[in-house]
């Protein structure tokens, strides 16, 4: 296992030798369809050629207030997700792609019982892993582009996610001219 991990390391380095020099940062809003969670996304992904950009999002889904008959329940979470993206041009400006990768969640609810005779707060908190994978679409307009995306996770909890937002380019050194 180490030796494989150790060969894409070396390709990903090679790989990075001749790379575009492109950083694309993005701003989203993003829903937790399973838990009715809307939240903020914030990513940071390096293009490690035309086709090949990996990076790391920030996903924080606001607290969220249910009431059950006696019951009260505030809910709420970040996730930390590490994907890549394999870029398919359609066109000059559409693109598709899928998406892979893994997650890191830490959920936070805080239910609290009220009945005439007694009061009860009890606080669960849970941290679990995740696997992704979706797809997503995004239209290049120079440096900004608009996207939006679907993912699914597998893990403690199976969680769908709608997230749409712009990114932004940031591109140094030596470049191409893209036809």
């Amino acid at each position: 296992m180490f030796k494989y991990l150790v060969i894409v390391l070396l390709l990903l380095t090679g790989e990075a030798a001749v790379a575009q020099n492109k950083i694309s940062f993005d701003l989203a809003g993003i829903r937790n369809m399973r838990q009715s969670l809307n939240g903020s996304n914030v990513s940071c992904f390096y293009h490690f050629n035309e086709r090949l950009a990996g990076g790391a999002e920030i996903n924080r889904f606001y607290p969220v207030t249910k009431t059950e008959g006696e019951e009260q329940s505030k809910k709420s979470a970040w996730d930390v997700d590490f994907n890549l993206h394999y870029l398919a041009h359609l066109n000059k400006k559409a693109v598709f792609y899928p998406l892979a990768g893994f997650s890191h969640t830490s959920e936070k609810e805080r239910i609290i019982t009220v009945t005439p005779t007694s009061t009860s707060i009890m606080n669960i908190s849970s941290k679990f892993w995740s696997l992704n994978a979706g797809a997503g679409f995004l239209w290049e307009c120079g440096k900004w582009a608009p996207h939006i995306e679907y993912s699914f996770s597998w893990g403690h909890i199976n969680q769908q996610f709608l997230l749409a937002g712009i990114s932004y380019e940031l591109e140094w050194g030596y470049h191409k001219e893209h036809k």
